[in-house]
């Protein structure tokens, strides 16, 4: 039952992270379509007039976690389409 147990709840705690690895292949100029096969799809997006962002959850490296911060905030900014910036969100939004 344990063993059951586990099993389903590991892929529900992974659900909508992504591994930094898979950040680090993100570059300027990439579509949506690609940075979303890529990495999937993002936690939350804002838009304003020409310019839209979109907020992942990307799950720290084994050896940087602890069990009260497992993951970093990352943002994707495209402007008419395409990826202009991206990186780690700080505490300010990058809008």
């Amino acid at each position: 039952m344990k063993r059951s147990l586990v099993a389903l709840l590991i892929p529900l705690l992974a659900t909508g992270c992504i591994h930094g690895s898979s950040m680090e292949q993100v570059h300027a100029g990439m579509t949506r379509d690609q940075v979303s096969a890529l990495i999937g799809q993002p936690d939350l997006t804002t838009s304003t007039a020409g310019r839209e962002c979109a907020r992942y959850t990307v799950l720290k490296d084994f050896w940087s976690r602890v069990p009260w911060d497992m993951s970093d905030p990352y943002y994707v900014c495209y402007t008419d389409g395409k990826v202009d910036a991206f990186g780690r969100a700080t505490v300010a939004h990058p809008d």
